[in-house]
């Protein structure tokens, strides 16, 4: 019998070559993209916690530096006011400077 496939010696290799791609194509378009996904929402909330710290520590290291400062030429409650309109003029000035630049003129090539 020419069409009886259990009659071929490679039959069971043919068909577990199939169910291979078979399933490795299922794989490629459902589980990577769903695996990637996860991925980056994992390590971007990670990334996000972590940054959000970071911010806020580099925020307190300033003001108690700032305040450091200025408690060696002033008292102490006056260096922690002091360095508070210190810090939050710098952070004024750094703002008005990058929404300065955000809307800066065109320049004209005529």
């Amino acid at each position: 019998m020419v069409g009886n496939p259990f009659n071929d010696p490679e039959f069971p290799r043919k068909t577990v070559d199939l169910i291979d791609r078979v399933v490795g194509a299922v794989r490629d378009r459902t589980t990577r993209p769903l695996v990637t996904l996860t991925r980056a929402i994992v390590f971007g909330s990670l990334i996000a916690v972590v940054s959000v710290a970071l911010v806020s520590l580099l925020l307190i290291a300033i003001m108690r530096g700032t305040q450091e400062l200025f408690e060696l030429i002033l008292e102490e409650s006056r260096a922690v006011w002091a360095s508070y309109f210190a810090v939050g003029g710098a952070f004024i000035v750094v703002g008005a400077l990058l929404l300065r630049a955000r809307h800066s003129e065109p320049k004209d090539d005529s």
